[in-house]
């Protein structure tokens, strides 16, 4: 299996898993805006850059992403912090979560785990999430050529994928079949909020301040359930906040791992 993968320093080690529509070069305004030395390793999730897909069409749960995780962490030869955004956020919590990986702590970053369940009732969003995976499924298999906006306005708001570089518009249109793997995938990850409790590790959970709501009220459910965790926000930031808000989003990496290392002494 062959996935991009971008590594360099030494130090503590940090994996970064970037989102849907995105490769490991997602993160390279957080990276060099960071203080602290540390080696950075950044990924691609299979599907995007030069990393194989290694789902098929029937796919219906996060196992095969949490393997493709675990592979890349036990090649690493190290601990690691994971940190991910969006999907690759949902990945890491879901491959803690399945014990494949064993992170020395965790930083999310508008994770968005949304078929998460409450442990009574439901969430107000739940219809709009499943009536979207199903808009953009139909999009896809219909051909449109902006389906992928449906997903990037979803997270943020109408008009970011116009308003988007054309280069960038492009890759997501050649990639938005793969997105809807991500959503395959996720799908099947269903753990009631209670259940992020069994997370051990330190966990820094960060959303936008222009979140939307479902991302809301998962960051906050997570943070209420596991043991040592603290939500932050980016002031002035929505979804994609590692692109537009780097040197704050590198601020609490930065924070965070200082704080992880002050308790270790």
């Amino acid at each position: 299996m062959n996935f991009d993968i971008e590594d360099d320093g030494t130090g503590p080690l940090l994996l970064f898993v970037p989102g849907s529509y995105s490769t490991c070069s997602a993160w390279k305004g957080v990276q060099r805006a960071l203080t602290g030395t540390y080696r950075t390793v950044s990924i691609s999730l299979p599907g995007y850059g030069g990393s194989d897909e290694v789902r098929g069409e029937a796919v219906t749960d996060m196992s095969l992403m949490s393997d493709f995780l675990a592979r890349v962490v036990s090649n690493l030869g190290q601990e690691v912090h994971l940190i991910g955004h969006s999907f690759g956020g949902l990945t890491t919590l879901a491959s803690t979560l399945s014990g494949k990986v064993s992170p020395l702590s965790l930083i999310t970053f508008e994770a968005n785990p949304v078929f998460s369940q409450p442990d009574a009732g439901k969430f107000d969003w739940e219809a709009d999430i499943a009536d979207m995976k199903r808009r953009f499924e139909s999009a896809v298999a219909a051909g449109e050529r902006d389906a992928a906006g449906l997903i990037i306005d979803f997270w943020s708001q109408p008009g970011v994928f116009q308003a988007m570089p054309e280069p960038v518009q492009d890759y997501c249109r050649s990639t938005a079949a793969t997105n809807v793997l991500d959503w395959r995938s996720a799908s099947g990850f269903t753990p009631f909020i209670s259940d992020y409790a069994a997370i051990d590790v330190p966990c820094t959970i960060v959303r936008g301040e222009h979140a939307v709501q479902p991302m809301v009220d998962i960051s906050l459910g997570i943070v209420q359930q596991v043991r040592d965790a603290a939500l932050r926000l980016v002031p002035e930031a929505g979804h994609f906040l590692i692109s537009t808000h780097p040197e704050a989003c590198a601020a609490i990496i930065d924070d965070h791992m200082e704080n992880y290392a002050a308790r270790r002494h």
